[in-house]
């Protein structure tokens, strides 16, 4: 659960980085990278892959924890039915 509870907190920390940032921060997202790109568009781009790293991170996590887990039920689910 604490892995599961962190990498919701994560997500949601992030996540509410860009609006708290153009509420109060407009000059630091105004900044140019290049072009028409500012520090705000890269911010906001950039959820992509934190959301797809977060995503990669629970797939494994989840390959390592609950699939055992789920194994383990499927093959006592069998001797729990038919026990009378």
């Amino acid at each position: 659960m604490r892995f599961l509870w962190s990498l919701l907190l994560l997500a949601a920390i992030y996540y509410f980085l860009l609006p708290i940032g153009t509420a109060y921060f407009q000059d630091v997202l105004r900044i140019k990278i290049w072009g028409v790109l500012n520090v705000g568009i890269l911010f906001a781009l950039s959820q992509f892959v934190v959301v797809g790293i977060i995503a990669v991170a629970y797939v494994k996590f989840a390959n390592c924890v609950f699939d055992p887990m789920a194994q383990e039920l499927c093959r006592e689910a069998p001797k729990l039915l038919h026990h009378e």
